[in-house]
């Protein structure tokens, strides 16, 4: 069997040939592959900006400042505004106002014929959710705006309703700053979205912005929970790999150049990829791998706006499909390349997941006897094991850490601490 090495050797074996972690290649190469700050240098290259796909354009943009975002928003369509939106507000299936409360700011900013486009491509139920839950309105009546609220408040240029503004300071000032922009924009969907949050409920709102968002995102290559849990199905042992269908998966989306042929790495993944040298070979495995990536992403509940947790979904993905790799060929870097080929990346990654639901089973029938010491390293190593999905304990420079187990090296490791305990 080919010796792949452990993550031990693995930083080094990346510096030495100029490469970024697996995890991060991928990120730039999958979600964040162009620089928006230098795309807006010239007129040519502002000119690509509306045809990056959303993904592209989130993960981009949320390494730009306020002010490259303000210079951004013209030359953005209002589907990608939209689409950012879904990506960044949303935690399971609830909305977070605060943040929302954060991307209307760049409304209240922006010219009025940018701030329109941009209010056109906000979900409207999302307008009326913010003004539901975090300020209270109600209706004068014949001039009479009755006895003042406490704290602070304002009458709506309309004179129409007396709006009390949320507590925390800067949140006020915001809230007052963007009812008055939409007056400005557009005084008559104002009132049809003051109208409709006063007499609609918050679940019923939120709802419906929910199931707008969940369409939306599917279209992007971000599935639904229901549909993503999948990736963590798996066959029994034996079961033939299923072959590929001769329909290309549905694109994610352009990039602005083509895939570049990666370097061979360390994992035995990255060293099959690496013989895929044309574009039209590598790019359909890149967007597997984005699918893959995406469905973990959906499947954990990881929010899109957590870079960090992003990246650790990509590392899980990377590990769990290279250790499914390495187990069905064998270590065998000729068959690893005619599997890619011929059988899907997520299955794969089920392959590596079935190896680790043996693990995590045994480890929990050893833990379940409780004749451990609690704190040992070989209890901790059990613990890691016993998780629903399994982690690799190992010393690095004198510093226990955990981390996800991606080849037959790990999976002997593992089953060695299993049996140090079933003989302790």
């Amino acid at each position: 069997m080919n010796s792949v090495p452990d993550r031990e050797r693995t930083e080094s074996a990346l510096a030495s040939v100029g490469l970024h972690r697996p995890s991060e290649l991928i990120y730039r190469t999958c979600y964040a592959p162009v620089d928006l700050a230098g795309l807006m240098e010239t007129a040519e290259n502002r000119s690509r900006i509306r045809r990056l796909s959303v993904p592209q354009l989130y993960f981009g943009l949320k390494e730009l400042g306020e002010h490259q975002i303000q210079a951004l928003l013209p030359h953005i369509s209002e589907t990608q505004w939209q689409g950012v939106l879904d990506l960044d507000l949303w935690n399971r299936d609830r909305a977070n106002a605060g943040k929302f409360l954060f991307w209307a700011g760049q409304i209240i900013q922006a010219e009025n014929p940018v701030a329109r486009k941009i209010v056109r491509g906000t979900d409207r139920q999302l307008l009326e959710l913010w003004l539901k839950r975090r300020i209270r309105i109600e209706e004068i009546v014949d001039d009479d705006p009755g006895p003042a609220p406490k704290g602070d408040f304002m009458e709506t240029p309309d004179r129409s309703y007396l709006v009390q503004l949320p507590r925390n300071p800067e949140e006020s000032r915001l809230a007052r700053s963007l009812i008055l922009k939409l007056y400005e924009l557009g005084p008559e969907e104002i009132r049809l979205w003051i109208q409709e949050s006063r007499y609609r409920t918050s679940i019923e709102l939120e709802e419906t912005a929910y199931q707008n968002r969940k369409r939306r995102i599917e279209d992007l290559g971000f599935q639904d929970y229901f549909d993503a849990v999948e990736v963590y199905a798996y066959p029994p042992p034996g079961t033939p790999l299923p072959e590929k269908s001769r329909d290309k998966l549905r694109a994610v989306g352009t990039l602005p150049a083509p895939v570049a042929r990666m370097k061979a790495g360390p994992l035995l993944l990255f060293q099959a990829l690496a013989a895929f040298a044309r574009p039209h070979e590598l790019e359909p495995l890149m967007e597997e791998l984005f699918f893959v990536c995406n469905k973990i992403l959906s499947a954990d509940r990881t929010p899109p706006n957590r870079t960090s947790r992003v990246k650790r979904a990509i590392r899980k993905a990377l590990s769990g499909i290279n250790l499914g790799l390495e187990v069905w060929s064998e270590g065998d870097l000729n068959r690893a390349r005619d599997g890619l080929r011929r059988h899907y990346l997520q299955s794969f990654f089920q392959q590596g997941y079935s190896r680790l639901a043996e693990l995590r089973d045994r480890a929990r029938k050893i833990r379940a006897r409780d004749f451990l010491e609690p704190g040992s390293p070989l209890d901790d190593a059990l613990a890691e094991l016993a998780r629903n999905y399994p982690l690799l304990l190992v010393e690095i420079r004198g510093k226990r850490r955990r981390r996800f187990l991606k080849n037959s090296s790990d999976l002997d490791r593992a089953n060695r601490y299993l049996e140090a305990a079933a003989e302790a």
